[in-house]
């Protein structure tokens, strides 16, 4: 007897990872239908459809929301079940024992929905690691049920679900160390084929779509990139054509063909790279020593030969003894190899589950709790006392035109001493939004700006 899932939405982006359940859902025959959160009729609309299952994949920054409605919902349906899954409850399965999760998955969604169906505890359940030919989202529906993800200027598309490296501060490590390397390679670093990309693709070209975000966290990646590369760009061009942003590594980039580069520069507007930290202390906290400032310098300067333009990504508001220190050497080492460019400052988030985050409870060091997980907002994870927390906010919010426009030090110690009205705040946050915008696509998006503004609640 088919089975009825709600999938609910929540936040800001497009929850790519629902998506392939609500694939899985249809594939073993039974029932789903999408819910926005973001909806004051949300309680009513999923008590009305009568689920038997309601399906939560929140990012960080709204877990504690997610879990909220799951009660809230569960006080209306009491036999229904709530399902977590993504990246949060993977890297934390003891979420298993809040009230209002009853299941969570690890890993992939593939295998699990019958164990979901015939579940009768609290339990976590692991998914299939199956072939990359028979990975494919549902989205069509997704896009027309929820109308501002639909409509948003971004879509998201992956080739590949993994990263090579072993970040402290990112959720990789947990899943690295849960699967070991052979497993983790044979599945989130294997790549999807060029043909169900391109299919998964199409469904940009029905909605207004004015960038692709292509979320592999290092797009050439891999020991097929040579290969691989070139002919999917190739086909992508001729079928999709949609201005791509991708996320690049240092050390790929250092150690790519020439024709690797030379196709990247002719399919994608604009990269972003992790520049992260500058001081060793602060690289070693992050298990990012192998990065150095003339590897840095030599992958600026070949992605500029190439015609690619680069976004410096920095990380600020370290557990380190000089955070604000070490911010503006981060920030002064993003000017060196990037001048002139375009650079984001993000306070450090300590993720549940990730190493670092263990590495701090260790300490005991203090957790800030007007931290929400949102980057734009300014507040990390690490408690400071009030002057060190303001000047690292404002570092957040100024960082970009620091490294813009290569502001000295002194002017930049100045700055930061300044209090912030919440008007200048919020400004500060759409400027940021708006010179990251017209950096991957020009000028011509300030026409839409106030559009694209009105799709999303901009945190600041």
């Amino acid at each position: 007897m088919p089975r009825k899932f709600a999938l609910v939405h929540i936040g800001n982006d497009e929850q790519y990872s629902l998506e392939f359940v609500a694939a899985e859902i249809e594939k073993v025959g039974h029932e789903f239908r999408w819910f926005d959160c973001a909806e004051n009729s949300v309680i009513q609309d999923v008590t009305d459809y009568e689920p038997d299952f309601l399906c939560f994949s929140p990012l960080t920054t709204f877990f504690t929301q997610a879990v909220s409605l799951s009660k809230q919902l569960k006080e209306c349906l009491p036999e229904a079940k709530s399902v977590f899954g993504g990246h949060h409850p993977a890297a934390m399965p003891e979420v298993i024992e809040l009230d209002g999760v009853d299941l969570v998955i690890t890993g992939p969604v593939h295998g699990t929905i019958e164990k979901i169906v015939s579940s009768n505890k609290k339990e976590v359940i692991e998914g299939d690691m199956i072939s990359m030919v028979d990975i494919m989202p549902s989205r069509d529906e997704y896009f027309s049920s929820i109308p501002r993800i639909g409509e948003r200027h971004r879509k998201m598309l992956m080739s590949h679900f993994g990263c090579p490296y072993n970040c402290s501060y990112c959720s990789i490590s947990a899943v690295r160390k849960r699967y070991g390397p052979k497993a983790y390679a044979d599945y989130y670093l294997t790549r999807r084929p060029i043909e169900n990309i391109i299919e998964e693709a199409k469904i940009f070209l029905k909605y207004p779509t004015l960038e692709v975000d292509m979320c592999d966290d290092d797009l050439i990646y891999g020991k097929d990139v040579d290969d691989f590369f070139p002919e999917f760009a190739k086909i992508y061009k001729q079928e999709i054509d949609l201005p791509i942003y991708g996320f690049i590594t240092p050390p790929t980039i250092v150690n790519a063909s020439d024709k690797v580069l030379d196709t990247l520069g002719s399919l994608v507007d604009t990269v972003a790279m992790g520049v992260q930290a500058a001081r060793s202390e602060s690289l070693r906290l992050f298990n990012r020593q192998f990065q150095t400032e003339e590897m840095l310098q030599k992958a600026t300067d070949r992605l500029r030969a190439f015609g690619i333009r680069t976004k410096l990504e920095v990380i600020i508001g370290l557990p380190v003894e000089d955070p604000i220190g070490d911010a503006l050497e981060t920030i002064k080492l993003t000017q060196r190899v990037g001048a002139g460019t375009f650079g984001a400052v993000f306070p450090l988030m300590l993720y549940p589950g990730t190493e670092l985050w263990r590495v701090c409870k260790e300490k005991n060091i203090e957790v800030e709790e007007e931290c929400n997980f949102d980057w734009y907002g300014g507040t990390g994870s690490v408690k400071f006392d009030p002057e060190t927390k303001r000047k690292l906010r404002n570092l957040v919010k100024l960082g970009t035109f620091f490294i813009k426009y290569n502001i000295d030090e002194r002017w930049m110690r100045a700055l930061i001493e300044m209090d912030l009205t919440e008007a200048s705040s919020k400004l500060c946050s759409e400027n940021n939004y708006l010179t990251s915008l017209t950096f991957r696509q020009g000028d011509q998006v300030e026409e839409h700006f106030e559009e694209i503004l009105s799709e999303m609640k901009l945190v600041y």
